[in-house]
């Protein structure tokens, strides 16, 4: 297991992969951010505010190790956030059951392209083998569903980005053809669509794909990523999933979007609304528990929109 840079460590959950460090085990993680990332900062997020986070995660483990939320790959979106705040997460545990071994427990066969891109992610951000005890490899399951006919890793558009990425972190090589069709799914309006076949385009998949770009070296499209990404900001400074479905800002989209600028190099200064910057809009969502609302107007802790949430706050912590 190579140790990632600094900026993979602080870019947590999209990994802008520049090339391998020396060889070292343990989590993917930083005490805080570089300055780098600091310098793009107008608003950072306070140690205090990561503590509650951090410790409304832990309440919501499982006695198998897991983490709910939207599908089973909720459990490595934790991951992700516990990572971004500088906590491994081989040592949170429910029983003596952490988010690792429940990863390796869902090794096997059937497990979706999609799935073992996202649990292959959260254990190269743990620091821990990408081959389960029992001998399956997620590197290798995401690496062969590759189709050379098509450039593509699966169908589903953020179960190929997420492909992406977690090769790319895991210092694999991608394809040309890969990247290309990648970059042959943006929509004329500049954003990705996470439909088949495309409907409308969302900031949560276009996130993901500029991320994408990024740890693959194929940075042309995210001049019109970012375009597409203001359309879609809202008055407050956060960001909505699509305006086809209103305007109001929400804490996952937001958190995303946050990480994607700061993973294409933008200044969070740039892109304040009202005088209020996306840092600042995320941390008006975090409830007083540490968890994050979905948005205003679902004002009860959500453990997913805490987790997505929470890879913004962790790497933009002070």
């Amino acid at each position: 297991m190579r140790k990632m840079s600094t900026m993979v460590a602080a870019v947590v959950a999209c990994l802008v992969v520049p090339a391998p460090a020396v060889a070292a085990a343990g989590p993917a993680q930083a005490g805080r951010p570089p300055a780098t990332v600091r310098s793009a900062l107008p608003t950072c997020t306070p140690q205090s505010a990561i503590d509650r986070l951090v410790a409304y995660i832990r309440t919501q483990q499982q006695p198998d190790g897991s983490f709910p939320g939207i599908g089973e790959t909720a459990t490595a979106e934790a991951v992700y956030a516990l990572v971004a705040s500088g906590v491994d997460p081989s040592t949170v545990t429910t029983g003596g059951k952490s988010a690792v071994d429940w990863i390796y427990s869902r090794a096997g066969a059937s497990i979706s392209t999609g799935a073992a891109a996202k649990f292959l992610l959260a254990l190269v951000l743990a620091g821990r083998p990408t081959t389960a005890p029992g001998g399956f490899d997620f590197e290798a399951r995401v690496r062969d569903a590759y189709d050379p006919a098509t450039g593509l890793y699966d169908a589903d558009p953020t179960a190929n980005i997420y492909s992406i990425i977690a090769l790319r972190a895991a210092h694999q090589p991608v394809p040309g053809n890969a990247t290309r069709a990648l970059a042959g799914q943006q929509q004329p309006d500049g954003g990705w669509s996470a439909y088949i076949p495309a409907r409308e385009t969302d900031t949560n998949t276009t996130a993901a794909a500029m991320v994408a770009l990024v740890a693959a070296r194929r940075p042309a499209p995210i001049p019109a990523a970012s375009a597409f990404l203001r359309t879609q900001q809202s008055t407050d400074g956060g960001f909505t999933f699509s305006t086809v479905y209103g305007t109001a800002s929400d804490a996952n989209s937001t958190g995303l979007v946050i990480v994607a600028l700061l993973a294409t190099g933008q200044s969070l200064a740039d892109w304040e609304r009202g005088g209020t910057d996306p840092v600042e809009r995320l941390l008006q969502l975090q409830n007083p528990s540490g968890a994050f609302r979905y948005n205003d107007a679902t004002p009860a802790d959500n453990a997913y929109a805490t987790y997505q949430a929470g890879q913004a706050a962790g790497l933009t912590r002070c």
